[in-house]
């Protein structure tokens, strides 16, 4: 694999669409419980601030095959928390473990520095340990875990809140 990273567009959306939406059927990695439609990730990508981007990575080697993507989301929405964001690190399920979510994360880390961001706050279903280890590879830390605050396929989840202060 040839990959790059490069800032999204309104052609990746029904990419990274069809890799949301396959977590959304499979797993707990996000505790939505029905797929997004295009119109609502179109709106979701037109909605967003500068301080807030879209990025995915490509496979060149694969004629430009978008393998992963993740954003810099809105932590809260009080002016307080304006130098915090939420992560989202997505990976195409056929390429895990080939260093994509690494590429993303580390790439979230310098867009928050260059952005002039404190800090990083990641939920993460607590049973995600793939996607905790990931995180804490990066310099994450574990700073909350909420018991039994989400619910999906007849479960009771707890979240996982891990953080990276940008320095």
């Amino acid at each position: 694999m040839s990959l790059a990273i490069r800032p999204a567009t309104d052609a990746d959306l029904p990419a990274i669409n069809a890799i949301y939406n396959h977590y959304v059927l499979t797993s707990t990695t996000t505790y939505d419980l029905e797929p997004l439609s295009l119109e609502e990730r179109q709106r979701w990508f037109a909605g967003r601030e500068p301080i807030h981007p879209v990025i995915v990575v490509v496979d060149d080697a694969a004629g430009g095959k978008l393998v992963g993507w993740g954003s810099l989301n809105v932590f809260r929405s009080k002016p307080g928390y304006r130098f915090t964001v939420e992560n989202s690190v997505y990976v195409h399920p056929e390429h895990h473990r080939q260093g994509i979510g690494s590429l993303i994360i580390e790439h979230q880390i310098r867009q928050a520095q260059e952005l002039g961001l404190h800090a990083i706050v990641a939920g993460i279903g607590a049973e995600q340990a793939a996607s905790i280890a990931l995180h804490g590879k990066h310099g994450f830390v574990e700073v909350a875990r909420f018991r039994e605050v989400g619910r999906k396929f007849d479960q009771w989840l707890d979240v996982v809140f891990m953080q990276r202060l940008i320095k």
